[in-house]
């Protein structure tokens, strides 16, 4: 064995070790040894190794078992082979920890070894990263190193991680291979045996309605469900303290592990309701105890987790810590092999969960159940549900949430990231820095990400960080609340702000001219900052006519940034959650291209300064359900020849257009808004139209118009009372209209021609 010293594998914490020649000049005396009747997951592990050390070295190394391995010859020995056991204490790793993973030399031969059935698997991908040098950053693409002399560090290693069920949910890890490279183990990684399988729960969550479904109980066992106003109601939850209904949870718990033993974890959890508990007298009285909803729901799990326990001792029942069950009963304890399940759905992300104002209740949760459960399993959102492509600078708060979930007795964390966008905002790096910190969450997070970023994007990656510091940065100097579902960046990405974006960006770029794969990944990771650009550019002959000194790109600069949106997010997959992209992106061009119809002074502006109105044509209105509860139709009487029709046999907003951010009004002043509007039908009275204004989370302001004031032919000009902005408006405001409902014998229809928001002088 040849020693030499070697400086690096900074992830290892080596400032400087001996290290193991495997190979010279692309020649290597090593083989590769699985035991005699090796699993599945042992050979791929053999595999693997033999394919990326050729990579590396250019040498072949044989995969033999041990009673072919050449007498004298050095080896990498995989799993619990027999010659193992002079160097694991525990060389089948049965008491282990899951998943732990142990790296070991010994003479010249190298252990790779770990708890089954993925521990050696994770263990060889482990040297690979961390001794030799590969970096798998996406399912397609990896970086190796060229050492045909390779020397590794003689650097024993062992860990076991802390989260036994981890999953970073991105496209990416839906590739099974690339999902056992970044050791993500959860429900949803399709993880078959050969990759050492996943951890899945039986029934995922919300499964009391599907345990127990009404349609083959209710009728025999009305009792079974939930007392809501005095009635039993199938359609809620179930009565938590019926001893015969939980004997027959019990039952069929028990028959769905029989079939999976092997999951681990069953759900045992309330429907996906706001509410629906049991209002009887028992189910109260427990409430009252306990001084929460969760009350009755975790006494009736334990009881179902005892009952399990004495088949399977180490089996786990997840439920739901949800809407109404959100806080910690004051008396019962979990169980310890019952797991409680958080989402973080209504955080700021902005800020870190610990240490941010804005997230104290979510923080006070789980504080007040980690002081009393065992096991805690968190649901968090990394992502913008309502638009995966714009920008989410929820950076800062990425790592101290994953450890402050750990901190606070997570066995389980579940990423929800862009699952099913392959452009969103930068998902490539999030799901990698995600499944490393899974992992292991004491990885210096900085040193990971420069990591990846100098890596997969190289000479722009520093400049792409400064980008993103640079909207982290945006988004906490505006205080805005940073949820995951958020239609627009207006309330915290101003136009002057992402023209210093696009300039940092314009940098990264530079950077990498000549070099088309970093070229093309750096431009991918811009569709993000386009899309708030051309999300503005909808507005920008509205904003110039306010701010004169903002410069506006042109129309044509505009449908340039558009055309390559739409190219570049072809093969995108979902824009949002559970909708493909579609037309979305040529609709968005469309919406540039008609931006010339707000550039016409409408009749009752003229003479006035281009800054004390703001038109909404009818080009410009936002329809819902179309074709339904709403359409575009030719109307002579309308300005231009068109209007939005609503039949009145609903009440949706089903018309609206959005304001410009409140910045570009003068608040000091009031304004008001004019309308024109029509219906037909025989009535000749009563209301026929509701509109209004919509801001963030609340009704700001309202007006509705009788038939009398708007039927026939013509369109009648509606006019509001002077309104002030800065009172009613707030970020992402929106006009809306919806019709009220009637019998269509009375009103058949009501039609919207156009809407202006003017000053008062």
């Amino acid at each position: 064995m040849k020693l030499t010293a070697l400086i690096g594998i900074a992830c290892l914490g080596v400032a400087a070790a001996q290290s193991v020649q495997i190979s010279q000049d692309g020649r290597s005396d090593y083989c590769i040894v699985v035991p005699n009747e090796a699993a599945p997951v042992l050979n791929t592990a053999a595999t693997e190794l033999s394919r990326y050390l050729q990579e590396v070295t250019k040498a072949k190394l044989p995969i033999v078992t041990e009673a072919e391995r050449p007498s004298g010859k050095p080896a990498f020995i995989i799993g619990s082979a027999k010659a193992a056991g002079a160097v694991f204490s525990d060389p089948s790793f049965a008491k282990g920890k899951p998943d732990e993973i142990a790296i070991k030399f010994k003479g010249n031969d190298i252990y790779l070894n770990g708890q089954m059935p993925r521990g050696p698997l994770y263990a060889t991908y482990t040297f690979l990263e961390d001794y030799v040098g590969v970096n798998w950053w996406t399912p397609e693409e990896h970086d190796s190193p060229d050492k045909p002399t390779l020397f590794v560090p003689a650097k024993d290693h062992e860990y076991a991680p802390e989260l036994i069920c981890r999953e970073s949910f991105y496209v990416g890890t839906h590739n099974p291979i690339f999902a056992a490279y970044m050791k993500n183990n959860g429900h949803f990684s399709p993880i078959k045996e050969e990759l050492g399988g996943h951890r899945s729960i039986i029934g995922w969550c919300h499964t009391f309605q599907q345990f127990l479904p009404p349609a083959k109980y209710f009728d025999a066992h009305p009792e079974w469900y939930s007392q809501i106003q005095g009635k039993r109601n199938p359609s809620a939850q179930l009565c938590l303290t019926n001893d015969e209904m939980r004997a027959e949870m019990v039952k069929v718990v028990l028959e769905k592990i029989r079939k999976d033993p092997t999951a681990g974890m069953i759900s045992v959890s309330q429907n996906d309701l706001p509410d629906g508990r049991c209002e009887c007298d028992k189910c109260k009285a427990v409430e009252e105890v306990e001084g929460s909803a969760s009350g009755p729901l975790i006494r009736f799990v334990n009881a179902v987790a005892a009952e399990v326990a004495k088949e399977y001792p180490d089996f786990l029942i997840e439920t739901l810590a949800y809407h109404y069950t959100r806080h910690a009963p004051k008396v019962t304890r979990p169980a310890k092999n019952v797991v409680v399940r958080l989402c973080s759905i209504e955080m700021n992300f902005a800020q870190p969960l610990e240490t941010g104002p804005a997230n104290e209740s979510f923080r006070k949760d789980i504080e007040e159940w980690s002081a009393i459960a065992p096991n805690l399993f968190i649901w968090n959102y990394v992502t913008n549900f309502a638009n995966y492509l714009l920008p989410q600078p929820n950076w800062r708060g990425l790592v101290p949430d994953i450890r402050f979930f750990l901190k606070h007795n997570a066995i389980g964390l579940f990423e929800q990231g862009d699952a099913g966008c392959t452009v969103g905002d930068f998902v490539r790096p999030r799901q990698w820095i995600i499944a490393h910190l899974l992992w292991n969450p004491d990885l210096d997070e900085k040193e990971l990400t420069r990591k990846f970023f100098d890596g997969y994007y190289g000479p722009a990656g520093a400049h792409l960080l400064k980008y993103i510091d640079y909207l982290c940065d945006c988004v906490e100097k505006a205080q805005f609340n940073l949820r995951c579902f958020n239609i627009d960046a207006f309330g915290w990405f101003s136009l002057e702000q992402t023209e210093e974006a696009a300039r940092l960006y314009a940098r990264a770029e530079d950077a990498v001219k000549g070099n088309e794969v970093f070229a093309k990944r750096v431009r991918r990771e811009r569709l993000p900052l386009d899309l708030v650009r051309l999300m503005y550019a909808i507005k920008y002959p509205r904003i110039q006519r306010f701010r004169k000194e903002i410069h506006v790109p042109s129309l044509q600069e505009a449908l340039k940034l558009a055309d390559e949106f739409v190219e570049l997010t072809k093969q995108g997959g979902n824009w949002r959650e559970g909708l493909a992209f579609g037309d979305y992106a040529t609709n968005l061009r469309s919406s540039i291209q008609a931006t010339s119809d707000r550039l016409q002074v409408p009749e009752i502006c003229k003479g006035k300064p281009l800054d004390s109105w703001d038109s909404f044509p009818v080009s410009s209105f936002r329809l819902y359900q179309e074709g339904n509860w709403s359409k575009r139709v030719d109307d002579p009487m309308a300005i231009q020849k068109k209007a939005a029709r609503m039949p009145c046999n609903h009440n949706q907003w089903a018309v609206q257009a959005d304001l410009l951010p409140i910045n570009f009004y003068d608040t000091s002043k009031k304004w008001k808004l004019v309308v024109r509007v029509r219906c037909e039908g025989n009535a000749t009275s009563g209301n026929v139209l509701h509109f209004g204004l919509y801001g963030t989370g609340c009704f700001h302001f309202s007006q509705t118009v009788k038939v009398e004031e708007c039927k026939g032919k013509e369109f009648a000009q509606i006019e509001t009372v002077p309104l002030s902005l800065a009172e009613l408006l707030g970020r992402a405001t929106y006009l809306w209209f919806a019709p009220i409902q009637r019998p269509l014998s009375e009103v058949e229809a009501i039609y919207i021609d156009e809407a202006i928001l003017m000053r008062v002088e």
